[in-house]
C-alpha cells in the first residue's frame, strides 16, 4: 500500500507478503539488496547508527559475501552489548554467536575476546544448568586472551562475573578466578571482588568451606576499607549462599538480610537476587513462612526485571515453596510449569513436581516426573550434584507414599555416590542421608536407622528443602525403627510444634499420622486417646488439601482402631 505522506513510496501490508516476495528473489539479488539497504541505513542513521545496531547487523550479515565480515562483527558486537544492558539475553546470544561466526577464519584479537566475553555472559543467563560449563569455557577463552595481552582489568571483569555455580561439580570456575587473583595484588580492591566470587565457587563447587571463609573474610575487610557498599553487599550475598550449602541456616539468613539492607546503597541486582534467594531458602528451613513469602515475592519481581533464566526459574520455585507448604497444589503446579518451561531438566523442579503429584494421589503423573528425574541422573556423570542428590531423596519418599519399592536400589546407589564424593556439600549429603534414613525405615533396619539418626542429629529443628521433610519427623521415624519409642515421641512432638508454628500444613498432616503409628504401637497410658486426636487432625488436613494417599492411610488406621 502507498504510504500516506510519501507519494510514490509503498509499504507491505503484511510480513508474509514481504517474505514471499523475498523468497522469489535469487540469492545474488537478495545479497545485493541487503547490502544496499545496510549502506543506505548506515548513512541515514549517521551518528545514531549504534542505536540501530541490531538492524544493521542483520542486513550486513545477509550481505556478508559481498560486503565482508567487518561490519557484521562491529554491529553484532554492539547489538549484543546493548541487548545485555537491557537484560535481553536471548537476543544477545544470537548477536554474539553471529559475530563469532563472522570472525571464524580470522586470528584471535581484542574484538574476538570482547565477543567471547559477551557470549559467555549470554550463555550463563540462558543455558540450562547441565550446560553451564559451556559458558565457563567461553569465558575462559576470553580471559586467556586478556591475561596474555596484559589487559588485567578486563580479565578480572570476566573472572568475577556472577553466574550461579554448579553444586559439587568442578567446571573450571574456581580455576578461572584463581588465575585472575594471581594477576592482582593480594590486598587490592580488585582482589576483593575476586575473593568474594572465589569464596562462593570454592564452597559450592568443591565443598571447601574453610577456604571460602578465608576468602570472604579478606573480601569484607577490603570492602569496608574501601567504603565499597556494592562489594560488601556482594560478599555478604556470596557468603550467605555458601552457608546455604553448608546447612548453616541462621548464618545464611543473617548475611542474606544484611545484604538486602545494603541494596538501597548499592546497585547490585545480581547480589540482591542471590541474597533474597538464599534468605528465602533459610527461612523455609527455619520455619519462617512469613519471611519466605515476602522474600520469594520480592525475588520474583527482581528476577523478572533481570530476565535471567536461572534466576527467573529459581524465583518461581521459591514462590512454589510457599503454596506447597500450605497445600496450594494448583498454584504450586503453575509455578512449577513455568520453571520447567524454562529448563525441562532442572532437578529441583522435577523433584518438586514428582512429590507434588504423588502427594495428591496422581501416581501416573508422579511417575512421569520421577522417571524424568531418574533419567537425568542416568545421563549425568556420577558425582555429588543435585542430579544424584535429589533422586536419592525423592525415590524413598515416593516409596513410602505408594508402597512401590522397585527403585530402592537405584536410590541407595545414588546415596552412596553422593556421600562418597570428596567434593560433596553438606546440603547434598543431607539429601542422601534423608534417602538412606527412609530406606532404613522402609526396610525396618535398626542398625542403619541408628547410623542415620546420628548423622541427622545436628539438623534438628529444621526443614529439608525440596523434600519438605521436617528433620524432627525423620528422626522420630528413625528412633521408632530402632525401637526407641519414647525418644521417637520426643522428636514427633518437636516436629508437631515446628510445623504448627510455621504453618507447614502438609508436613503437619504427615507428622500426625506417623506419630499416631508410634503411639498405637507403644500403647502407654493416654496413648490411645492421643492416637485418635492425631488421626482426626491428619484426616481433617488431608481431606481439606486433597492429599488422597495420606487420607487413605489415616482411614486404614482408624478402621484398625475401630476393629
Amino acid at each position: 500500500e502507498e504510504l500516506p505522506q510519501s507519494v510514490g513510496r509503498y509499504q507491505f501490508t503484511h510480513a508474509l507478503i514481504q517474505e514471499t516476495l523475498a523468497e522469489e528473489l535469487s540469492l545474488t539479488r537478495r545479497v545485493r539488496l541487503h547490502n544496499r539497504i545496510a549502506e543506505a541505513l548506515e548513512v541515514l542513521y549517521g551518528d545514531q547508527a549504534e542505536s540501530h545496531a541490531a538492524e544493521l547487523a542483520h542486513h550486513f550479515a545477509e550481505a556478508q559475501t559481498l560486503s565482508g565480515p567487518e561490519k557484521v562483527v562491529y554491529y553484532s558486537l554492539l547489538a549484543g552489548e546493548r541487548a545485555l544492558a537491557t537484560h535481553a539475553h536471548e537476543d544477545a546470544l544470537l548477536h554474539f554467536q553471529r559475530a563469532l561466526a563472522a570472525k571464524e577464519a580470522q586470528p584471535a584479537d581484542g574484538e574476538t575476546a570482547a565477543i567471547l566475553y559477551g557470549l559467555g555472559r549470554a550463555q550463563a543467563a540462558t543455558l540450562p544448568r547441565h550446560r553451564i560449563e559451556e559458558a565457563v569455557v567461553t569465558l575462559c577463552r576470553a580471559f586467556d586472551y586478556y591475561a596474555e595481552t596484559g589487559d588485567v582489568d578486563r580479565a578480572v571483569a570476566i573472572a568475577e562475573y556472577p553466574f550461579y555455580p554448579m553444586a559439587g561439580k568442578r567446571i573450571g570456575d574456581a580455576q578461572l578466578v584463581a588465575s585472575a587473583l594471581a594477576l592482582v595484588p593480594s590486598d587490592s580492591h580488585e582482589a576483593g571482588h575476586l575473593l568474594s566470587r572465589y569464596g562462593r565457587v570454592v564452597a559450592i563447587e568443591e565443598g571447601d568451606y574453610d577456604s571460602a571463609q578465608e576468602a570472604f573474610g579478606k573480601a569484607l575487610t577490603i570492602a569496608r576499607r574501601e567504603g565499597d557498599a556494592a562489594l560488601e553487599m556482594r560478599t555478604l550475598a556470596d557468603s550467605a549462599n555458601a552457608d546455604l550449602y553448608q546447612l548453616r541456616w541462621r548464618e545464611c539468613l543473617e548475611k542474606g538480610l544484611q545484604a538486602i539492607e545494603l541494596a538501597h546503597r548499592a546497585d547490585e541486582p545480581y547480589a540482591e537476587v542471590l541474597a533474597r534467594y538464599s534468605a528465602a531458602l533459610a527461612q523455609n528451613a527455619l520455619g519462617d513462612l512469613v519471611g519466605l513469602r515476602s522474600n520469594a515475592s520480592a525475588l520474583l519481581t527482581s528476577a523478572e526485571k533481570l530476565r535471567d533464566q536461572w534466576w527467573l526459574a529459581s524465583a518461581l520455585r521459591s514462590n512454589g515453596f510457599v503454596s506447597r507448604l500450605e497445600g496450594g497444589w494448583q498454584a504450586t503446579r503453575e509455578f512449577n510449569d513455568r520453571g520447567l518451561e524454562i529448563s525441562p531438566v532442572e532437578p529441583r523442579d522435577l523433584c518438586t513436581r514428582a512429590l507434588l503429584e504423588y502427594e495428591v494421589g496422581d501416581f501416573e503423573q508422579g511417575e512421569v516426573y520421577l522417571e524424568r528425574l531418574v533419567d537425568l541422573m542416568r545421563v549425568t556423570e556420577p558425582g555429588p550434584g543435585l542430579e544424584y542428590a535429589y533422586p536419592a531423596m525423592t525415590i524413598p519418599i515416593v516409596a513410602r507414599i505408594t508402597g512401590e519399592t522397585s527403585r530402592l536400589e537405584v536410590a541407595e546407589s545414588a546415596c552412596q555416590v553422593v556421600i562418597s564424593s570428596p567434593s560433596a556439600t553438606p546440603y547434598a549429603i543431607a539429601c542422601a542421608r534423608a534417602g538412606l534414613s527412609l530406606l532404613a525405615v522402609l526396610r525396618g533396619d535398626a542398625l542403619a536407622a541408628d547410623e542415620q539418626y546420628a548423622a541427622l542429629e545436628p539438623h534438628q529443628g529444621t526443614m529439608l528443602n525440596y523434600s519438605m521433610l521436617a528433620v524432627d519427623r525423620l528422626m522420630g521415624l528413625l528412633a521408632h525403627t530402632s525401637g526407641e519409642a519414647d525418644q521417637a515421641a520426643v522428636h514427633f512432638e518437636d516436629a508437631l510444634a515446628f510445623c504448627r508454628k510455621a504453618g507447614y500444613r502438609t508436613e503437619l498432616a504427615w507428622t500426625c499420622c506417623d506419630y499416631a503409628d508410634l503411639l498405637r504401637q507403644r500403647h502407654a497410658e493416654g496413648d490411645p486417646q492421643k492416637v485418635t486426636a492425631l488421626l482426626d487432625e491428619s484426616l481433617a488436613i488431608s481431606r481439606e488439601l486433597g492429599m488422597r494417599p495420606l487420607m487413605e492411610r489415616v482411614l486404614s488406621r482408624r478402621d484398625i482402631l475401630t476393629a
